[in-house]
């Protein structure tokens, strides 16, 4: 199998993002006279379930390097619903001129369904740049990702879901895909969906297994492990991870470790978990570049005076293939040596790398 010729015809190597970088700086330049004489300094609130990363790195430098003038005031959200009422009356007590929000469960939390309008307390009044946001449409954030007509704009990360499993049949054919559920989040279900559409025509199986929720809504921690052992005692060949917060980033290292004690091979969709919890390999738009993007959107609607209403939200078309060695070694399961001569390869042994 040449997985350079699969990855480039699925798209994953696309360079529709240099592309859409070039579109965005041609309109930067022509403003840039306007923005070096500015002297309003900009408000923007970073509402975040989590401590700043690289996205928030790649969005906060973009806005530095073209001179954009930004104080920003960090705001933590929960993730539970109980508290969304005051994280809204948060967000509005800084008056900000624009909010930065990562994540589905955060952006939702913030502007609520666009279907919605009038029914809730949901801010639909100030602009809302988001990143990491896996669906917005199948989510419910917007109707459509470029006539939307909302006060928010953003930028996906996931690659398409037949580039992924491109990507892990060229690491090893699979017949039983292992899915862990959590009902507490859209993007769950809609991805598991998309994925059972997928196996029928594809000639593979979804087995999935589904967190119980706790009495308050939530799902439950401590069922990860569990779930993940009846999977594995189900014969999966991998454990797919999908772009959901509460088992990619809240609770990563308890998924990553239940899947090792089982000797279950994973393959997520999102970055951190791959490269700072224990999954095997992964592919994804590098969360730098999607920073980066989303900050030239922030610059528009800023400095340009462009209502996000008129910014299409967009998803990365250049993706990054990334396998944790540490991880390879602990289950021996060593990927082909194609896939390593596109891929990142971290936390490799000492003497290995030196050899």
């Amino acid at each position: 199998m040449n997985l350079r010729r699969i990855l480039i015809a699925a798209g994953a190597t696309c360079a529709l993002l240099g592309t859409s970088a070039a579109v965005a700086q041609s309109a930067t330049n022509a403003a840039a006279a306007g923005v070096a004489a500015a002297t309003k300094r900009f408000t923007v609130a970073m509402v975040l379930p989590r401590d700043d990363q690289n996205i928030e790195a790649g969005f906060t430098g973009y806005l530095q390097r073209q001179d954009v003038p930004v104080q920003y005031v960090n705001i933590r959200f929960s993730g539970r619903s109980e508290d969304i009422p005051e994280l809204r009356a948060k967000v509005r007590a800084v008056r900000p001129d624009l909010i930065y929000a990562w994540g589905t469960p955060t952006t939702l939390a913030l502007a609520g369904r666009h279907d919605q309008a009038g029914k809730d307390d949901a801010i639909r009044d100030l602009p809302i740049v988001f990143t990491e946001v896996t669906d917005p449409v199948g989510a419910g954030l917007l109707r459509t990702l470029d006539d939307h007509g909302r006060n928010v704009t953003g930028v996906s990360h996931v690659a398409p879901l037949p580039v992924q499993l491109n990507a892990i049949r060229a690491y090893r054919p699979f017949t039983r895909l292992g899915y862990l559920h959590n009902p507490a989040e859209p993007n769950s279900g809609l991805i598991r969906d998309r994925l059972k559409e997928l196996a029928r025509t594809q000639n593979f199986e979804v087995v999935e297994a589904s967190l119980p929720l706790l009495p308050q809504g939530g799902p439950d921690p401590a069922q990860i492990a569990p779930q993940i052992q009846t999977l594995a005692e189900r014969k999966v060949d991998f454990l797919y991870v999908g772009p959901i917060t509460f088992l990619a980033f809240t609770h990563r290292d308890a998924v990553t470790s239940a899947a090792l004690q089982n000797k279950l091979p994973t393959f997520c969709a999102t970055e951190s978990i791959v490269r700072q919890s224990g999954c095997l390999f992964g592919l994804f738009s590098n969360g730098a570049n999607i920073g980066r993007y989303a900050g030239s959107m922030a610059r528009q609607i800023l400095v340009e005076k462009k209502p996000p209403q008129s910014i299409a939200a967009s998803t990365l078309q250049r993706f990054s293939l990334l396998v944790n060695m540490r991880t390879v070694q602990a289950l021996d399961l060593y990927p082909p040596m194609l896939l390593l001569n596109v891929a990142e390869v971290i936390n490799v042994p000492k003497q290995a790398a030196a050899n």
